[in-house]
């Protein structure tokens, strides 16, 4: 087990994982704050030599060169066979702290901060492997998301030497009985994401569900609504009601907002410009999930 009080910040991606790295690594004293240490990226990077080689000194060669080449050091991986029930609670806890009990005992600090998209699939075996820890789940209006992964290019738009390393995401011919497997080799790759955002979070939510040091955070209010700063402070007040943290000595959250957060291209447009047919099949594969979050379209 997990003695050190840990902080893990997940979602399905593009949801400001980085800034919530740097965000904390700033507020909170004494702690190690890290953005992803076990996926390399390929896009949206600047010094990408620079941050591989900071991550290697990170995890070591053994497991961030030779583990990733053949899966065996990812979180992402572990939570897609959790999602597409490849691995039971059971083993899925046991490999969850195999991954990562050594590897946060020798980060530096009283406190471990990961955020990273590879805890979507294990909130309900985190209880397991942590010993005081508080997840926070960031969801994201599905198609403000949708519009952002397909910019990315990296879901179901790999191509070339980066399938050789990055994440390879579930689709719907992966999982038992799902009523659009038959459909997926017709679907475009936004019906693809459509699907994506949809049983990721479905799935994710379902497990936070069941671990009361979960809970999940919508992504508009953070960054975009009126009372930001609060919602951000209550927050920020839940991840760090841990022992261990000294609340009165973090440092104030204001301003943080205000700071640029990392965007993609623009070429796919948002809702208003959708087609009808678009419309039609978000609303066909998300609207569910979309009505229980509270989004309104």
């Amino acid at each position: 087990m997990i003695n050190k009080p840990s902080i893990l910040i997940t979602s399905i991606g593009r949801t400001g994982t980085e800034f919530f790295a740097k965000f904390f690594a700033d507020i909170i004293p004494d702690c190690t704050s890290l953005h992803e240490p076990d996926i390399v990226q390929f896009v949206g990077v600047e010094n990408k030599i620079m941050q591989f080689a900071q991550q290697v000194r990170r995890a070591g060669f053994q497991q961030m060169v030779l583990g990733k080449i053949t899966g065996e050091w990812s979180l992402v991986k572990l939570s897609d066979k959790r999602f597409l029930n490849r691995i039971n609670h059971q083993d899925a806890a046991n490999k969850l702290n195999a991954l990562r009990v050594d590897f946060i005992q020798k980060m530096p600090g009283t406190i471990f901060i990961e955020s990273n998209i590879g805890y979507y699939g294990l909130m309900d075996v985190s209880s397991n492997v942590f010993r005081d820890h508080r997840i926070i789940y960031i969801v994201r209006d599905g198609r403000d998301w949708v519009r952002s992964a397909y910019n990315w290019g990296e879901i179901y738009g790999k191509k070339g030497f980066r399938g050789l390393f990055s994440h390879r995401w579930p689709t719907a011919k992966d999982v038992v009985a799902d009523p659009f497997a038959g459909k997926w080799a017709e679907f475009s790759r936004f019906e693809q994401l459509c699907w994506t955002w949809s049983k990721l979070n479905e799935y994710a939510l379902a497990t936070l569900s069941k671990n009361p040091d979960a809970k999940a955070f919508h992504f508009e209010k953070i960054f975009m609504g009126e009372n930001r700063y609060e919602y951000l402070g209550n927050l920020v007040k839940f991840a760090t009601s841990l022992p261990g943290i000294d609340s009165k000595k973090n440092k104030n959250v204001h301003g943080w907002l205000e700071r640029k957060i990392h965007q993609g291209s623009n070429e796919f447009p948002g809702w208003d410009q959708w087609t009808v047919d678009q419309k039609d099949q978000f609303r066909r594969i998300c609207g569910a999930l979309m009505e229980k979050l509270g989004y309104a379209f």
